[in-house]
């Protein structure tokens, strides 16, 4: 019978608790409040042999403590030092986001893969062999957007909804435009240079505006995966790489 694992994923916007049942999700929740309630509605629902967590944003060491007081040695925390299922060629993984490492775990196939995580901020990182080989940082959809209109005196807010152009008519389709097709085409331009380097490379999106960036790059012919559930499986991963117990316990 296959582990039942919860998850849990602290971004900097959002967290979200998931059980996974082997590497099939079974249910996720996602919010800017989660809380312990939620967290324990899960636990209760699907009843996990294991958790595992990792943390790059909000300070919620309330939710990670219940999951350490819920299961004792069968909680792990994803930390720099925990060993991992594949190489991190990084010159400083104790700055290394926790969430990077899990996507990369998650992501790891049979050609280099290209992990895009659109959230608050957006990292592009290449994953072959085994290995997690480093990538980039950005700012997401909803900084850019909020920037242009935070650090000038007249340029309005807008969003991603709307009418796109190539080229913007107005202000508002001007800067929906910059924004979306800037990050685009740094997309474009990170799937190109990894192409360089390994020939057919995967792209996989996940985070909050992967949908998004999804059909923007079909527009374009780009084929990229949408898999939200990705940290999640990844920390299934690591848990399970670090993991010695019997399964028939």
């Amino acid at each position: 019978m296959k582990k039942r694992i919860l998850t849990l994923d602290i971004g900097n916007t959002a967290a979200k608790v998931s059980v996974f049942e082997g590497e099939t999700l079974l249910e996720s929740r996602s919010s800017d409040k989660l809380s312990e309630t939620d967290v324990e509605y899960m636990a209760l629902r699907y009843s996990p042999g294991g958790a595992v967590s990792c943390r790059v944003g909000k300070d919620l060491r309330g939710l990670e403590n219940y999951l350490e007081s819920r299961f004792g040695g069968r909680y792990l925390r994803l930390e720099p030092s925990t060993p991992l299922p594949l190489t991190v060629e990084y010159d400083s993984r104790h700055t290394l986001g926790t969430d990077r490492i899990a996507a990369a775990a998650g992501a790891q196939a049979a050609i280099p893969t290209l992990v895009i995580d659109a959230g608050t901020a957006v990292t592009e990182d290449l994953v072959a062999g085994g290995r997690f080989l480093g990538g980039n940082i950005s700012p997401g959809l909803s900084l850019r957007f909020r920037a242009l209109n935070g650090y000038t005196s007249r340029l309005p807010l807008v969003g991603s909804d709307g009418d796109l152009p190539d080229f913007g008519h107005d202000t508002v389709t001007a800067i929906r435009s910059g924004v979306l097709r800037g990050l685009l085409a740094e997309i474009r331009g990170a799937g190109d240079m990894a192409a360089r380097r390994f020939g057919n490379v995967k792209i996989i999106l996940t985070g909050g505006d992967a949908e998004i960036l999804s059909g923007l790059l079909a527009d374009e012919g780009i084929e990229a995966e949408v898999d939200c559930a990705l940290v999640g499986r990844g920390l299934v991963r690591i848990f399970n790489y670090n993991d010695n117990y019997d399964d028939n316990e």
